[in-house]
């Protein structure tokens, strides 16, 4: 209740617009350009008398515009046909199979992570609050990121003023990474999996007094086991990528993760405004958690050197598998297969702070499902001239569009203004995309799964498509260790129609 006494009224929220250039009736600004050059060449020729250049120029014009402006799961033509070129050529070479260990060609016979994450290193940083923290190195891309681990309420009761409160905190964090010149993402993973009943166990041996009758020792422990088994449960990281931002952190790790040892506590501690509860991931922790995604049959391993405090005896080197294999539409990982499914679409309207609950709730369906949503603030300044801009071509946008399509233009007008509102009451412009990945031992379910994870995403008002071609990428994208997928890009912007 607020201090008046009155009930509060639950927020709603929406993502903006994509940032887009529109031209005529609707079309992208490319097309529209080429259209009208095509449009008075062909009338030039055809003022000549060439009857038939000029049907061939709008011929050649048709030809290119239709792959340009209809698209599959909100790619063009040319997108997919390009990925579809690059799959083949990769599959021809050989390229889509990974095999690590001794027998393979894998320097050192390591079994290192497979695709964007084999030229990773793990190094260790300690914060001003006395906390180790893992420091993955993308080296190539002068990059670091930062993991942690994170526990929010739950279910826990909560008034509506407290969720409204919570959630202003999450977009205060979320705005503040754009006043940091050197923060590249940010993605917060939440995965779903049946638990081992390991730390439930664990829980109950040490709530029990040992003058406790044996008896009722052993009941409580069978309970537990009891209880415990089949379950799913959920366990939440946070990934936060930065940039060197100085020559000394391009070339020394152990400059970029003392700058980052003074700031994290402050970047952690804030998240229990937003009622989330963090703290950094430890090294052994971070190569835990790569190697039980890329092998789920070593999840009760992990659990029990993590219980027990012993060293996992696995390093970054060989936390990855020994065999994976990408298929145009799956992953295939050890004995496991995994489709990953990329927001082709954001709730088209309004909608709550619980709309990704049906999305993120363990389902018995489908055991082993990860979410990660990922976010790429904007520099503050930057972000202000891409809404004007935005905001300028929406208006533009609405006076061209024709009757049929002015409902979306209407609202994509709306959008923008709500934006330019935003930023002008201290809010922050930012990118956001969801990867969802499902994970199962046998691959004859995958197109069952893959149903229900369709549902699960329109009832939390997204349209998913799978990311085809593509399968390995985003799986490794999708497990939050600082992989970012509009840097590993290889589609032109000739195909996706800029």
């Amino acid at each position: 209740m607020s201090a008046s006494g009155e009930q509060a009224d639950l927020r709603l929220y929406t993502l903006g617009e994509k940032s887009q250039r529109t031209g005529m009736f609707g079309l992208p600004l490319r097309a529209t350009i080429i259209a009208g050059i095509a449009f008075i060449v062909a009338m030039l020729v055809l003022m000549q008398g060439g009857l038939g250049a000029g049907a061939l120029i709008a011929v050649l014009a048709v030809a290119y515009l239709a792959p340009a402006v209809l698209r599959i799961g909100n790619r063009t033509l040319y997108e997919v046909a390009q990925m579809r070129w690059q799959f083949w050529r990769a599959q021809a070479a050989g390229s889509t199979v990974y095999r690590s260990g001794p027998n393979s060609r894998v320097p050192g016979g390591r079994y290192r992570l497979p695709g964007a994450l084999a030229k990773t290193e793990l190094h260790v940083g300690r914060d001003v609050a006395g906390n180790d923290f893992a420091l993955i190195r993308d080296r190539a891309l002068n990059q670091y990121t930062v993991l942690l681990d994170a526990a929010s309420r739950g279910q826990e009761p909560l008034t509506v003023a407290d969720r409204n409160d919570m959630t202003a905190e999450w977009g205060a964090w979320l705005a503040e990474l754009s006043l940091n010149d050197d923060v590249v993402a940010a993605t917060v993973t939440v995965e779903s999996y049946p638990t081992t009943g390991q730390d439930l166990i664990a829980a109950v041996k040490d709530s029990v007094s040992e003058s406790t009758p044996e008896i009722a020792r052993r009941i409580q422990a069978e309970s537990a086991v009891e209880f415990a088994r089949g379950k799913l449960v959920t366990r939440s990281w946070i990934a936060v990528t930065f940039k060197a931002a100085t020559a000394m952190q391009r070339k020394d790790p152990e400059a970029m993760a003392t700058d980052l040892g003074f700031r994290l506590p402050g970047l952690y501690q804030r998240l229990e405004y937003a009622g989330v509860s963090a703290t950094p991931m430890n090294p052994e922790d971070a190569i835990g958690l790569a190697l039980r995604c890329y092998r789920p049959d070593l999840e009760e391993t992990i659990n029990s050197a993590r219980l027990s405090g012993e060293p996992l005896g696995v390093d970054w080197d060989d936390a990855g598998p020994a065999e994976a294999v990408a298929k145009w539409n799956h992953y295939r990982h050890e004995d496991w297969v995994s489709r990953s499914f990329e927001m082709a679409a954001p709730p088209a309207a309004a909608f709550p702070d619980h709309v990704l609950r049906p999305l993120l709730e363990p389902k018995s369906d489908i055991p082993r499902k990860r979410v990660t949503l990922i976010y790429r603030p904007i520099a503050a300044g930057d972000g202000v001239r891409q809404v004007e801009k935005e905001h300028t071509d929406a208006v533009n946008a609405a006076n061209k569009t024709r009757s049929i399509g002015k409902a979306s233009a209407g609202l994509r007008l709306e959008r923008t203004e709500a934006a330019r509102q935003a930023l002008a009451r201290g809010g922050q412009l930012g990118e956001y995309s969801l990867l969802v990945t499902l994970t199962l031992r046998d691959p004859e379910l995958l197109d069952q799964g893959s149903a229900i994870i369709g549902q699960l995403g329109n009832r939390s008002q997204l349209r998913l498509h799978a990311t085809n071609g593509q399968q390995d990428a985003a799986f490794a994208a999708g497990l939050g260790l600082g992989v970012l997928l509009d840097q590993k890009s290889t589609i032109s912007s000739f195909a996706k129609a800029e």
